[in-house]
């Protein structure tokens, strides 16, 4: 590669490393932000209020394959059909 090339790359990578960097920040303020309004709308997240991982097992013991498209049919909603 030509010094003009490698110079060119090693610019665009500083660039996008730097926007990564911007992007994860603002990730991470939206993220703080939401936590904060659902915490506002909800009241405090409660470790007993979560499932346990008997829950979870006991969820994926009863659940049947499809129930959530029969759900939306049941409501009348169905999904569009690949063209």
């Amino acid at each position: 590669m030509s010094q003009k090339n490698e110079e060119f790359y090693q610019n665009r990578v500083a660039e996008l490393e730097a926007e990564n960097t911007r992007l994860r920040e603002t990730l991470e303020m939206v993220t703080a932000e939401r936590k904060q309004l659902r915490d506002i709308v909800c009241g405090p997240d409660r470790p007993e209020d979560r499932p346990t991982e008997a829950d979870y097992i006991e969820m994926m013991k009863n659940h049947v394959p499809g129930s959530g498209l029969k759900f939306f049919a049941d409501l009348g909603i169905f999904p569009r059909k690949p063209s």
